[in-house]
């Protein structure tokens, strides 16, 4: 047993003052007094009164015994789900603060010998001081374990105590992890609970998460020797059932997460050239970061915020998603026009029925990946509202580098980092968007295609529709040539929308369909 000391000839009937205080209190209240607490206390206060001057060995057995169990059961009682733990976290007086309070109880027990007091007084101590005792801790877990070791019940104190030896056991070794950062610790701590077959308390959820970042730090990458990220620095514990479940699904995130990489080679932007032939100042743009991040080895993909300006339907948004798919990164679409929102970026508070993460950190946990590309789609249409807190102030802090590191996740209350994040934008007009969030992108005007570039844009306008309908290019309705050139000529004079050639096409496409029927009352549409 560790060396334990407190003087029970002051603090024992201090104690016991105080709880009788808070007996009068509930009595007061007309709130029920457990009847455990009715019966112990004048034997308590006897027995201090009689022999807290003296050394424990030199009481008498049996008051030795009925004390020091009674002081167990009160510290026991103060922790959360205990008897009178709703009553000392309420309200004022001499029991608060009640983990405090519990914790004193505990040493009380302890030095009267009690084992299970012991670990009670380091457990709650623990709490008390959330970056102490590390190695006590660990020396303490260590111990346990192996007191338990193969044990299917243990007796302490005339009872069999293996579920609380248990439970106190693993909360040593998890606070010795989240305050040592020991990886080969956080594997002991692992094997005990495989070995007792238990799983981490509700309560324990944040000491979890802990334990899943140390161990995830060690872990070698995935994929070579690819860099890894952390997405999710912590999370504080559920208070239901249901957010706990919640929770339970982004503990992936607080693992190192492999960062996706630059291609070996410039190909991609030969391929964006010939399908967006009007697009080369955003792909020059582009391809000159992925030289200068190779040339400095920063192997890892990451953009500099990039703002594609200019008129509805020249393709912004499609060059952003075949810019993705050209990386093979994981990209993620945000519209934003009129979001006015902010719940969207932050997420919610719990308690709420709609209660959610950000939307960003979710779509995260799903690809795994915490370096996607963000297309923010129509930034100046953003809502100027203050529901929630404004939209674009939020965004400020995401494509801040220093700042993005430690964004707050209002439903997973945890620090979540954005900071590898690839941020590209479309935007009609710039007058709409706020000074401080323009100052943050390189802006790349995009102008209009030339008339030379309508065999590439219908090439890639079929491929769209095709991939609408999950079918080869080869399968859509072959369009007469005399209606593609009508087609050609009328682009030439106005290209200013390919939006509006889409349509166009589609509804040519869906005459040759109706055309190529079996039936005479449809032929001849196209002619």
């Amino acid at each position: 047993m560790f060396v334990w000391y407190t003087d029970l000839e002051e603090r024992l009937p201090r104690l016991l003052d105080c709880l009788g205080a808070l007996c009068a209190s509930l009595e007061e209240k007309d709130e029920p007094v457990p009847s455990w607490v009715t019966r112990g206390l004048p034997s308590a206060r006897e027995a201090a009164s009689e022999y807290a001057g003296l050394p424990p060995q030199d009481w008498p057995d049996r008051v030795l015994e009925k004390t020091q169990r009674f002081a167990l059961e009160m510290a026991v009682a103060c922790i959360p789900f205990g008897d009178l733990a709703e009553a000392v976290q309420q309200g004022e007086g001499c029991w608060s603060p009640s983990l405090e309070f519990a914790w004193q109880w505990a040493m009380v027990a302890a030095q009267l010998g009690s084992e299970l007091g012991e670990a009670y007084a380091v457990v709650l101590a623990a709490r008390l001081r959330p970056k102490a005792y590390g190695t006590f801790l660990r020396d303490l877990f260590r111990l346990w374990c192996a007191r338990l070791r193969g044990q299917t019940a243990f007796f302490l104190e005339g009872r069999n105590r293996i579920g609380q030896c248990s439970n106190l056991t693993l909360e040593m070794g998890l606070q010795a992890v989240a305050r040592l950062e020991d990886a080969a610790l956080a594997r002991e701590v692992v094997r005990f609970l495989r070995e007792r077959k238990i799983e981490v308390p509700l309560s324990l959820f944040s000491l979890q998460c802990a334990l899943d970042r140390v161990l995830g730090a060690t872990e070698n990458p995935v994929e070579g020797r690819r860099a890894r990220l952390v997405v999710l620095q912590s999370m504080q514990s559920p208070g239901k059932d249901d957010e706990r479940r919640a929770l339970e699904r982004f503990r992936p995130l607080l693992r190192p997460l492999p960062l996706m990489a630059w291609p070996q080679s410039l190909s991609w932007a030969d391929t964006l050239r010939q399908e967006f032939p009007w697009m080369e100042a955003a792909i020059n743009a582009l391809e000159r970061q992925q030289v200068l991040a190779q040339r400095l080895g920063a192997d890892s993909l990451r953009l500099r915020p990039l703002l594609l300006l200019g008129p509805a339907g020249m393709g912004k948004t499609r060059f952003l998603r075949r810019l993705g798919e050209s990386l093979g990164a994981q990209t993620i679409f945000v519209p934003l026009a009129g979001s006015n929102d902010n719940m969207l970026l932050k997420g919610s508070a719990r308690g709420w029925s709609n209660a959610r993460p950000g939307f960003l950190v979710e779509r995260m946990l799903e690809q795994r990946c915490p370096n996607p590309i963000v297309i923010l789609d129509e930034i100046d249409k953003v809502g100027l509202g203050r529901n929630n807190g404004r939209v674009w102030e939020t965004l400020l802090t995401l494509l801040e580098p220093a700042s993005s590191r430690r964004v707050l996740d209002e439903f997973l209350l945890g620090e979540v980092d954005y900071s590898a994040i690839s941020w590209v934008a479309t935007a009609n007009r710039l007058e709409e968007l706020p000074l401080p969030l323009r100052s943050r992108w390189e802006i790349v005007s995009v102008g209009f295609p030339e008339a030379e570039d309508f065999d590439r844009i219908f090439e890639n306008l079929q491929q769209d529709v095709a991939r609408e309908y999950g079918v080869d290019p080869a399968a859509l309705p072959a369009l007469d040539r005399a209606v593609r050139d009508r087609l050609q000529r009328a682009f030439a004079r106005n290209p200013r929308s390919l939006r509006a050639l889409r349509g166009v096409v589609c509804r040519l496409l869906e005459m040759q369909a109706m055309a190529e029927r079996p039936s005479d009352r449809n032929s001849g549409w196209l002619q």
